[in-house]
């Protein structure tokens, strides 16, 4: 979902200005800024205000915002948990747990599913249906085929932070969805290949091979927005 945003030194003022220590962090480094590294770790907490209540109020605020205001199935109503809940064990790789900044994976979903509408900004309806319980389009850009399904929502989550994870450079041994078991060889060469910790920028230059650099920005400016809101 394509969005404007002001230059990097406007930018820097404003979260200078309004956001939490854990925002200013994030820029700090760089005259724009970089999403964190997938893996989380000691270094790479999920900021304590990012609470799962505080997502789905972020997500309500936002869709009755619009015009005409929309509403998310009540079925989602609840999400931001189940993706707290999981995430802390991804997978288990010599009897230790993996697991991956799922924040910014919640905001990544944000962008794909336009806010849990499911909707494109014009309101006609989205690529994937909410019904499929296909949190990011997984299989949604091979030409000619519809987007993958899952049976639940729990499912469709795992399947989610799994191909996140898996962009770290982690082989998923058992993956839920067809394509991460399909593309993952070819992913995790890619990003090992980096030398370094794989990003959700790194993440954002390969998931959906145009406008590159438009889908990192949304998934940055997506976290930013509920920062500046919701972590006072």
């Amino acid at each position: 979902m394509p969005r404007s945003f002001p230059s990097a030194g406007a930018v820097w003022i404003l979260v200078k200005i309004a956001a939490p220590v854990w925002l200013v962090c994030w820029f700090a480094n760089a005259a724009a800024a970089e999403l964190p590294a997938i893996r989380s770790g000691p270094n790479n907490e999920v900021p304590k205000c990012v609470r799962s209540t505080e997502l789905m109020a972020f997500v309500n605020e936002r869709n009755r915002a619009l015009d005409p205001p929309r509403t998310i199935d009540p079925r989602f109503s609840n999400l931001g948990s189940v993706y707290q809940r999981i995430d802390p064990c991804v997978q288990k790789k010599n009897q230790t747990c993996q697991g991956i900044r799922w924040d910014i994976a919640f905001f990544q979903m944000l962008i794909e599913t336009n806010y849990l509408t499911f909707r494109k900004p014009d309101g006609s309806p989205g690529g994937v249906p909410a019904g499929d319980n296909n949190f990011a389009g997984i299989g949604a850009t091979v030409a000619g085929r519809p987007g993958e399904k899952f049976r639940d929502i729990d499912t469709g989550v795992f399947a989610h932070l799994q191909h996140v994870l898996m962009y770290s450079g982690e082989r998923i041994s058992d993956p839920v969805a067809e394509r991460t078991r399909q593309v993952q060889s070819y992913v995790i060469e890619k990003m090992l290949k980096l030398g370094r910790p794989v990003t959700f920028a790194d993440l954002a230059t390969e998931w959906t091979g145009t406008d590159q650099n438009t889908y990192g920005r949304s998934i940055q400016g997506a976290a930013e927005k509920f920062a500046l809101s919701h972590c006072p």
